[in-house]
């Protein structure tokens, strides 16, 4: 992917492409392999955690700090309806 390289311990930063998190970033850890090639993160829809599975797609030096964007691999997170067409479920646990 490039020839930057981290240490095990090494702080670098995640920026998020698509998805519920598309804009926003969050500060890592490097492992002994480096940056992490896939990330699962978690955000709760309609009441339920639903995982979105993150991509490394690409990584660069800024100053003094790796840069490393994930894009969203929606084929395989966890399935989310569109928000149109989710329909009107207003009335759905209605008792009677």
């Amino acid at each position: 992917m490039s020839d930057i390289t981290l240490s095990h311990g090494d702080d670098y930063i995640a920026l998020y492409h698509g998805g519920p998190f598309d804009g926003t970033t969050e500060t890592r850890t490097a492992t002994a392999a480096g940056w992490d090639t896939e990330v699962t993160a978690y955000a709760g829809v309609e009441g339920l955690e639903t995982g979105f599975r993150y991509v490394a797609t690409g990584a660069k030096q800024v100053l003094d700090q790796v840069h490393v964007d994930y894009t969203l691999d929606a084929k395989d997170s966890d399935p989310v309806d569109d928000l149109q067409d989710r329909g009107d479920r207003s009335g759905e646990f209605d008792r009677e």
